[in-house]
């Protein structure tokens, strides 16, 4: 996580990498600043430097690979209003609406809807190459004393996602 001094600290990915559930740590603009690796092999969304924003607007083929991507794209633009709203908009917060706004017709009308506040949890599915379909449960978690980061962490839902979640795991580790 970053201090003040523009310092990476490396506790945030510490902290990520002793988990064996999918776990990453978000910044204010929805950058993934730390990441574990069964989160990485889960999701090319979920490794360390990828904006989930940008990915989900604006890669072409995300909404045609994930299951209720309406609903993603929903929260996803939730996310960003949610943590506009809790922070001073900056330099990087223009330049991502701007870039989002111009370029994705769906943002834009995300963005226009002004929707609730984002879930602090729910269900996801992933289509993963490797072990198929899984299904899981999320959580965001926020530390009371870093209000510039939300630690999100993924678990199966079922025993069907239980099972490629550990053949996932078991990949990492071969």
């Amino acid at each position: 996580m970053e201090h003040g001094d523009g310092t990476t600290t490396t506790s945030a990915q510490g902290f990520v990498d002793a988990l064996v559930e999918p776990v990453v740590v978000l910044d204010r603009h929805l950058d993934v600043v730390a990441a574990n690796r069964v989160a990485g092999a889960l999701s090319g969304s979920l490794t360390v430097g990828t904006n989930l924003a940008r990915f989900t607007f604006l890669n072409p083929y995300v909404e045609e690979s994930v299951d209720e991507w309406e609903a993603e794209a929903h929260r996803t633009a939730a996310m960003l209003r949610d943590s506009l709203e809790q922070h001073d908009e900056d330099p990087r917060f223009r330049e991502l609406l701007g870039e989002l706004m111009a370029r994705s017709p769906a943002f834009a009308t995300e963005w226009a809807a002004r929707a609730e506040g984002p879930a602090s949890q729910g269900v996801s599915t992933f289509e993963n190459p490797l072990v198929g379909r899984l299904v899981l449960r999320w959580e965001q978690l926020r530390r009371q004393d870093d209000p510039e980061h939300v630690v999100v962490v993924w678990a199966p839902a079922d025993d069907a996602s239980v099972r490629r979640l550990d053949a996932l795991r078991a990949l990492l580790e071969g």
